[in-house]
């Protein structure tokens, strides 16, 4: 009986080290996969430039004027941020979430949206010439006087203004 305990603690044991070990490897893995970004600050962010923010959390930030041309923001998340007159041309924004973000006056030429959440979104004004938009939902968001000469509109979800 002794001889069978013993067993049974050493394959408690080698267990206990197995998952150990897998949660250490799971947390070094995707630990830097989803970043929380706080800018409280608008000084802060003026000017600032990135080659690839993806998977970062923008969530409310205040990036009015940031220049943000080209950047890599694949599946970022700008829910609620302010981004009125920013320079996001060719930005790569594929699955990114802009819920209620505020694009007013924001240069779009050109940029990747595809399958992006851009419901709620005040495009008021944004030139989206030349942007792919396939897939995107744009449910509630407001599209007037956006310019949207040549973009991919394809299966886009959802009623919005103009």
């Amino acid at each position: 009986m002794e001889e069978e305990a013993k067993r049974i603690l050493q394959k408690l044991i080698i267990v206990s080290v197995i998952l150990i070990i897998s949660l250490i490897i799971n947390v070094l893995l995707f630990m830097g996969s989803l970043q929380t970004v706080n800018c409280p600050q608008p000084e802060a962010v003026q000017g600032y430039t990135s080659q690839s923010i993806s998977y970062l959390d923008y969530s409310g930030v205040y990036l009015e004027g940031a220049n943000l041309a080209k950047v890599n923001a694949y599946k970022t998340k700008f829910a609620g941020a302010d981004l009125r007159r920013a320079d996001l041309h060719g930005a790569k924004m594929t699955l990114a979430d802009l819920t209620g973000a505020d694009l007013s006056g924001a240069d779009l030429v050109g940029a990747k949206l595809d399958y992006a959440n851009l419901r709620n979104a005040d495009l008021t004004g944004a030139d989206l010439s030349y942007a792919d938009l396939k897939c995107a939902d744009l449910t509630g968001a407001n599209l007037k006087d956006a310019i949207l000469e040549g973009a991919d509109m394809n299966y886009i979800i959802g009623e919005y203004t103009r």
